[in-house]
């Protein structure tokens, strides 16, 4: 594998690199050749943005960039390497891929995020499939020997804030106060379905078709056929106490964390015919024992109700006389950390111990008591 490199640091900064590989299976006789793959990106840019100063509002924020990938693969064997057959399993094709976000304050407190994505593939040649044909009994592929190009895009939107609640007991108690930080957030995305790059075709004596599309061959994929119209929820939450030192000496009371990252997530998928809400994820940690001790929970919630064969069904589980979340899985893991500094004194005092040994020995031999010449080593 070879690969070249450069940056152009001029804004907007581009990146672009080449790479040309090939590996051989002597077993096999099997040769694969990428002659090359090239890869360019270039660094987001901010078109509305001002010159000097913060960036503010939508339009300023907005923002896009740019990257692409072309490929050439050759799927060849030992014996046709380098001969007339050696480009007749050979794919090209190149992606490109524009991202394109903005961000906003909404209502002074609310973070609003949108976002778009294009993506451009073309390919080498495409295929087309005749209808079945009764003399020679199949379906025959046609290769089309020209590029052929599909586009597809999704969009996606997402609301967050922060809110935070403290409760004091006063700095008299042990526990001095308790702050509660809750940041939700729900996000929604949409991706259309690409029928238009599908077609059918007979594919037997029976008159049943098939479908396919004709970028099948295509290096980065085929075009999406499902429809993606999903809301995602989540609720991330932290817990935090100021407990009173027992060291007398400190000025400021101690920072404990009660409960990290106690998060529930769950999604809804407008798109589906049924079942539309996923299951609720939780999950959250804690440390005991002055850190020595990590624990982390987690567990999965269904609102939907089993049947009498334990099958999933769309009718909620507080309708068929359970809780409002039927449990479905629960995970512990505990970890605790055990080091020699507990048994005894520990590395770092260890090596400070031998560090004075030596510089005692040094001066006591006429030595420097500063390091010009460097550190004394036994």
């Amino acid at each position: 594998s070879i690969s070249y490199s450069k940056s152009f640091p001029e804004y907007p900064r581009v990146n672009i690199s080449f790479t040309t590989a090939m590996s051989q299976n002597s077993q096999s006789k099997a040769v694969n050749l990428t002659l090359p793959t090239f890869q360019a990106s270039m660094e987001r840019i901010f078109p509305f943005a001002p010159k000097t100063g913060a960036k503010k509002g939508f339009f300023q924020n907005i923002n896009f960039q740019y990257n692409g990938r072309a490929e050439n693969r050759i799927i060849t064997t030992e014996d046709a390497l380098f001969g007339p057959r050696m480009f007749e399993n050979a794919k090209f094709g190149m992606k490109h891929s524009i991202p394109l976000s903005t961000n906003f304050k909404l209502l002074k407190y609310l973070s609003f995020t949108t976002s778009a994505n294009y993506e451009e593939v073309w390919t080498q040649n495409t295929i087309k499939f005749n209808d079945y044909n009764v003399e020679t009994n199949t379906a025959e592929v046609d290769t089309i020997g020209q590029i052929g190009t599909f586009r597809q895009y999704n969009l996606g939107v997402s609301l967050g804030t922060t809110i935070y609640g403290t409760v004091n007991f006063g700095e008299d108690k042990k526990i001095q106060s308790i702050r509660h930080t809750v940041r939700p957030s729900i996000s929604y995305s949409n991706r259309p379905s690409f029928e238009q790059y599908y077609d059918t075709y007979i594919a037997d004596a029976d008159g049943n078709t098939k479908e396919y599309t004709r970028y099948q061959n295509s290096l980065f994929g085929v075009p999406g056929r499902n429809i993606a119209n999903n809301m995602s929820i989540n609720l991330g939450n932290n817990f935090e106490a100021k407990v009173r030192d027992k060291d007398t000496t400190a000025t400021e009371a101690k920072k404990v964390i009660l409960l990290n990252n106690l998060n529930l997530s769950t999604a809804h998928n407008f798109a589906a015919d049924s079942l539309r809400w996923s299951p609720v994820r939780m999950s959250t940690g804690l440390t005991l024992l002055k850190n020595k001790m990590s624990i982390n929970l987690g567990a999965t919630l269904d609102p939907y109700a089993l049947n009498e064969n334990n099958i999933r069904i769309n009718t909620y589980n507080i309708l068929n006389g359970g809780g409002l979340l039927r449990l479905t899985s629960a995970n512990v893991n505990m970890a605790y950390n055990i080091s020699s500094s507990q048994f005894g004194n520990n590395k770092e005092e260890e090596e400070e111990e031998d560090n004075e040994l030596n510089q005692r020995e040094s001066t006591s031999s006429g030595g420097r008591e500063d390091d010009l010449f460097g550190r004394a080593e036994d």
